[in-house]
Protein backbone atom coordinates (compact mmCIF):
# COMPACT_ATOMS: atom_id res chain seq x y z
CA UNK A 1 0.00 0.00 0.00
CA UNK A 2 2.49 2.14 1.00
CA UNK A 3 4.27 1.98 -2.52
CA UNK A 4 0.77 3.21 -4.31
CA UNK A 5 0.32 6.10 -1.82
CA UNK A 6 1.93 8.87 -2.98
CA UNK A 7 0.78 8.26 -6.21
CA UNK A 8 -2.81 8.25 -5.28
CA UNK A 9 -2.85 11.28 -3.98
CA UNK A 10 -2.11 12.83 -7.13
CA UNK A 11 -3.83 10.24 -9.30
CA UNK A 12 -7.41 11.16 -7.49
CA UNK A 13 -7.61 14.06 -9.81
CA UNK A 14 -7.54 12.33 -12.81
CA UNK A 15 -11.35 11.08 -13.03
CA UNK A 16 -12.96 11.12 -16.62
CA UNK A 17 -16.79 11.14 -16.92
CA UNK A 18 -19.42 12.82 -14.69
CA UNK A 19 -18.90 13.78 -11.07
CA UNK A 20 -20.63 10.89 -9.00
CA UNK A 21 -22.81 12.51 -6.84
CA UNK A 22 -21.20 13.53 -3.44
CA UNK A 23 -23.85 11.89 -1.49
CA UNK A 24 -23.57 8.48 -1.63
CA UNK A 25 -26.53 6.36 -2.16
CA UNK A 26 -28.16 3.40 -0.94
CA UNK A 27 -30.13 2.10 -3.69
CA UNK A 28 -29.74 3.08 -7.28
CA UNK A 29 -29.53 2.22 -10.65
CA UNK A 30 -26.79 3.82 -12.98
CA UNK A 31 -24.79 0.78 -14.61
CA UNK A 32 -22.60 1.26 -16.84
CA UNK A 33 -19.93 0.64 -19.38
CA UNK A 34 -17.76 -0.88 -16.65
CA UNK A 35 -20.52 -2.42 -14.71
CA UNK A 36 -20.32 -4.57 -18.18
CA UNK A 37 -16.88 -5.16 -17.68
CA UNK A 38 -17.00 -6.14 -13.47
CA UNK A 39 -19.63 -8.59 -14.44
CA UNK A 40 -17.74 -10.82 -16.89
CA UNK A 41 -14.29 -10.46 -15.34
CA UNK A 42 -16.26 -11.85 -12.48
CA UNK A 43 -17.49 -14.70 -14.35
CA UNK A 44 -14.27 -15.15 -16.15
CA UNK A 45 -12.29 -15.36 -13.00
CA UNK A 46 -14.25 -17.86 -11.66
CA UNK A 47 -13.65 -20.07 -14.25
CA UNK A 48 -9.72 -19.44 -13.97
CA UNK A 49 -10.40 -20.13 -10.13
CA UNK A 50 -11.75 -23.27 -10.95
CA UNK A 51 -9.31 -24.52 -13.44
CA UNK A 52 -6.32 -23.49 -11.38
CA UNK A 53 -7.78 -25.50 -8.38
CA UNK A 54 -8.56 -27.92 -10.58
CA UNK A 55 -6.28 -28.02 -13.70
CA UNK A 56 -3.44 -26.31 -13.12
CA UNK A 57 -2.45 -23.39 -11.23
CA UNK A 58 -1.26 -21.61 -14.33
CA UNK A 59 -4.78 -20.82 -15.39
CA UNK A 60 -5.28 -19.22 -11.72
CA UNK A 61 -1.96 -17.29 -12.06
CA UNK A 62 -3.19 -15.58 -15.42
CA UNK A 63 -6.61 -14.96 -13.84
CA UNK A 64 -5.09 -13.27 -11.27
CA UNK A 65 -2.58 -10.97 -13.64
CA UNK A 66 -5.20 -10.71 -16.78
CA UNK A 67 -8.55 -10.95 -15.11
CA UNK A 68 -8.01 -9.52 -11.59
CA UNK A 69 -5.12 -6.87 -12.18
CA UNK A 70 -4.90 -5.40 -16.05
CA UNK A 71 -8.18 -5.36 -17.26
CA UNK A 72 -9.56 -3.11 -13.66
CA UNK A 73 -6.04 -1.16 -14.13
CA UNK A 74 -7.08 -0.53 -18.14
CA UNK A 75 -10.82 0.25 -17.23
CA UNK A 76 -10.04 2.77 -14.55
CA UNK A 77 -6.21 3.69 -14.98
CA UNK A 78 -6.28 4.40 -18.43
CA UNK A 79 -10.10 4.40 -19.89
CA UNK A 80 -11.48 6.30 -17.13
CA UNK A 81 -8.70 8.04 -15.33
CA UNK A 82 -9.84 7.54 -11.91
CA UNK A 83 -6.60 7.68 -10.59
CA UNK A 84 -5.57 4.60 -8.29
CA UNK A 85 -8.89 6.09 -5.84
CA UNK A 86 -11.06 4.31 -8.25
CA UNK A 87 -9.62 0.96 -7.23
CA UNK A 88 -10.03 1.69 -3.14
CA UNK A 89 -5.89 2.88 -2.78
CA UNK A 90 -6.21 6.39 -1.32
CA UNK A 91 -5.54 8.93 1.13
CA UNK A 92 -8.45 9.69 2.55
CA UNK A 93 -9.40 7.92 5.50
CA UNK A 94 -5.78 6.03 5.37
CA UNK A 95 -5.31 6.92 9.53
CA UNK A 96 -8.83 5.78 10.55
CA UNK A 97 -8.81 2.42 7.62
CA UNK A 98 -5.38 1.82 9.51
CA UNK A 99 -6.40 1.74 13.41
CA UNK A 100 -9.89 0.03 12.60
CA UNK A 101 -7.80 -2.89 10.20
CA UNK A 102 -4.93 -2.95 12.97
CA UNK A 103 -8.08 -3.73 15.76
CA UNK A 104 -9.95 -6.25 13.46
CA UNK A 105 -6.42 -7.96 12.81
CA UNK A 106 -5.44 -8.10 16.66
CA UNK A 107 -9.03 -8.90 17.96
CA UNK A 108 -9.04 -11.88 14.99
CA UNK A 109 -5.04 -13.11 15.52
CA UNK A 110 -5.89 -15.35 18.78
CA UNK A 111 -8.53 -17.78 16.44
CA UNK A 112 -5.63 -17.13 13.85
CA UNK A 113 -3.07 -18.96 15.76
CA UNK A 114 -5.95 -21.67 17.81
CA UNK A 115 -6.87 -23.06 14.27
CA UNK A 116 -3.60 -23.19 13.19
CA UNK A 117 -1.79 -25.68 16.66
CA UNK A 118 -5.41 -27.33 16.33
CA UNK A 119 -4.23 -28.40 12.55
CA UNK A 120 -0.89 -28.44 13.24
CA UNK A 121 0.48 -25.84 10.84
CA UNK A 122 2.75 -23.08 11.38
CA UNK A 123 0.74 -20.00 11.76
CA UNK A 124 3.94 -17.63 10.49
CA UNK A 125 3.94 -19.02 7.17
CA UNK A 126 0.34 -19.21 6.95
CA UNK A 127 0.42 -15.54 8.05
CA UNK A 128 2.59 -14.39 5.27
CA UNK A 129 1.40 -16.48 2.09
CA UNK A 130 -1.85 -14.30 2.72
CA UNK A 131 -0.91 -11.31 3.61
CA UNK A 132 1.13 -11.31 0.32
CA UNK A 133 -2.63 -11.37 -1.84
CA UNK A 134 -3.10 -7.99 -2.42
CA UNK A 135 -5.01 -9.25 -5.87
CA UNK A 136 -7.89 -10.66 -3.68
CA UNK A 137 -9.04 -7.53 -2.40
CA UNK A 138 -8.20 -5.36 -4.87
CA UNK A 139 -10.55 -7.36 -7.27
CA UNK A 140 -13.10 -8.12 -4.65
CA UNK A 141 -13.15 -4.80 -3.13
CA UNK A 142 -11.20 -2.28 -4.83
CA UNK A 143 -12.70 -3.78 -8.19
CA UNK A 144 -16.02 -5.46 -7.92
CA UNK A 145 -17.47 -3.90 -5.48
CA UNK A 146 -16.74 -0.08 -6.65
CA UNK A 147 -18.38 -1.35 -9.67
CA UNK A 148 -21.13 -2.18 -7.55
CA UNK A 149 -21.80 0.77 -5.83
CA UNK A 150 -21.12 3.14 -8.76
CA UNK A 151 -24.05 1.27 -10.49
CA UNK A 152 -26.50 0.39 -7.74
CA UNK A 153 -25.53 1.87 -4.48
CA UNK A 154 -23.86 0.75 -1.26
CA UNK A 155 -25.98 -1.80 -0.03
CA UNK A 156 -26.73 -4.01 -2.89
CA UNK A 157 -22.72 -3.75 -3.22
CA UNK A 158 -22.45 -5.28 -0.42
CA UNK A 159 -25.16 -8.19 -1.45
CA UNK A 160 -23.25 -8.64 -5.22
CA UNK A 161 -19.67 -8.32 -3.49
CA UNK A 162 -21.07 -11.61 -1.22
CA UNK A 163 -22.96 -13.34 -3.93
CA UNK A 164 -19.81 -13.16 -6.47
CA UNK A 165 -16.95 -13.95 -3.94
CA UNK A 166 -19.31 -17.31 -3.20
CA UNK A 167 -19.62 -17.78 -6.55
CA UNK A 168 -16.02 -17.48 -7.28
CA UNK A 169 -15.05 -20.65 -5.05
CA UNK A 170 -17.82 -22.98 -6.31
CA UNK A 171 -16.18 -26.08 -7.74
CA UNK A 172 -13.39 -25.07 -6.16
CA UNK A 173 -13.98 -25.94 -2.42
CA UNK A 174 -17.68 -27.97 -1.37
CA UNK A 175 -20.21 -25.62 -1.41
CA UNK A 176 -21.03 -25.06 1.91
CA UNK A 177 -17.32 -23.67 1.80
CA UNK A 178 -18.06 -21.58 -0.43
CA UNK A 179 -21.61 -19.87 1.06
CA UNK A 180 -18.84 -19.08 4.20
CA UNK A 181 -16.68 -17.27 2.14
CA UNK A 182 -19.75 -15.27 0.52
CA UNK A 183 -20.95 -14.50 4.36
CA UNK A 184 -17.42 -13.65 5.15
CA UNK A 185 -17.30 -11.20 2.06
CA UNK A 186 -20.35 -9.48 3.02
CA UNK A 187 -19.17 -8.88 6.33
CA UNK A 188 -15.25 -7.59 5.24
CA UNK A 189 -17.90 -5.27 2.20
CA UNK A 190 -19.51 -3.52 5.37
CA UNK A 191 -16.38 -2.64 6.47
CA UNK A 192 -14.80 -1.25 3.33
CA UNK A 193 -18.06 0.59 3.01
CA UNK A 194 -17.09 2.80 5.79
CA UNK A 195 -14.20 4.49 4.15
CA UNK A 196 -13.77 3.10 0.76
CA UNK A 197 -10.23 2.58 0.88
CA UNK A 198 -8.74 -0.70 0.55
CA UNK A 199 -6.31 -0.34 3.64
CA UNK A 200 -9.43 -1.30 6.08
CA UNK A 201 -8.50 -4.51 4.89
CA UNK A 202 -5.01 -5.13 3.67
CA UNK A 203 -2.49 -5.45 5.01
CA UNK A 204 -3.19 -5.63 8.70
CA UNK A 205 -6.67 -7.35 8.56
CA UNK A 206 -7.32 -9.26 5.37
CA UNK A 207 -4.26 -11.82 5.66
CA UNK A 208 -5.36 -12.72 9.35
CA UNK A 209 -9.07 -12.85 8.66
CA UNK A 210 -8.21 -14.74 5.20
CA UNK A 211 -5.77 -17.18 6.62
CA UNK A 212 -8.37 -18.13 9.21
CA UNK A 213 -10.38 -19.19 6.39
CA UNK A 214 -8.08 -20.77 4.33
CA UNK A 215 -7.27 -22.89 7.13
CA UNK A 216 -10.46 -23.88 7.56
CA UNK A 217 -11.35 -24.46 4.24
CA UNK A 218 -8.26 -26.88 4.06
CA UNK A 219 -5.73 -24.89 2.24
CA UNK A 220 -2.04 -25.42 4.12
CA UNK A 221 -0.02 -23.14 2.89
CA UNK A 222 4.02 -22.76 3.11
CA UNK A 223 7.48 -20.58 2.57
CA UNK A 224 7.06 -21.38 -1.17
CA UNK A 225 3.57 -20.01 -1.36
CA UNK A 226 4.89 -17.01 0.32
CA UNK A 227 7.69 -16.85 -2.50
CA UNK A 228 5.29 -17.59 -5.32
CA UNK A 229 3.08 -14.83 -3.33
CA UNK A 230 5.94 -12.40 -3.49
CA UNK A 231 6.83 -12.53 -6.94
CA UNK A 232 2.84 -12.49 -8.26
CA UNK A 233 2.75 -9.09 -5.72
CA UNK A 234 5.37 -7.55 -7.43
CA UNK A 235 3.87 -8.09 -10.55
CA UNK A 236 0.69 -6.59 -10.01
CA UNK A 237 2.78 -3.36 -8.22
CA UNK A 238 4.56 -3.22 -12.30
CA UNK A 239 0.99 -4.05 -14.28
CA UNK A 240 0.12 -1.06 -12.20
CA UNK A 241 2.61 1.03 -12.57
CA UNK A 242 2.94 0.68 -16.13
CA UNK A 243 -0.82 1.24 -17.04
CA UNK A 244 -0.52 4.48 -14.37
CA UNK A 245 2.46 5.74 -16.63
CA UNK A 246 0.85 5.14 -20.46
CA UNK A 247 -2.33 6.64 -18.84
CA UNK A 248 -0.24 9.31 -17.93
CA UNK A 249 1.18 10.27 -21.27
CA UNK A 250 -1.79 9.50 -23.28
CA UNK A 251 -4.20 12.54 -24.23
CA UNK A 252 -7.31 12.58 -22.50
CA UNK A 253 -10.41 13.04 -25.07
CA UNK A 254 -12.69 15.26 -22.37
CA UNK A 255 -11.70 17.26 -19.88
CA UNK A 256 -10.73 15.08 -16.06
CA UNK A 257 -13.32 15.73 -13.25
CA UNK A 258 -12.12 15.30 -9.90
CA UNK A 259 -13.09 11.78 -8.60
CA UNK A 260 -15.13 11.57 -5.25
CA UNK A 261 -14.06 7.63 -4.14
Amino acid sequence: MSAFSARASGSEVESRGSKPPSRRQVVAWAPGGDTLVAFFTLLAFWGCYWAGTTINEWFLLAGIVVVATLIPALVVLLQRREGLAGLGIRRRFLLLSLIISAVLGAGSAYQLVSTAAAQGVPVVPQLLANLVVLWEPLFVFGWLFLRWERAFGWLPAILLTGIGFALQHVGSVPFEVALGFGVFAVLFGVVFAIVRNLAILWPLFYPVASGIGTLQAGFVMGWSEVVSGTVLLAVQVVVLVVVMRIARHRPLQRQPRTFSA
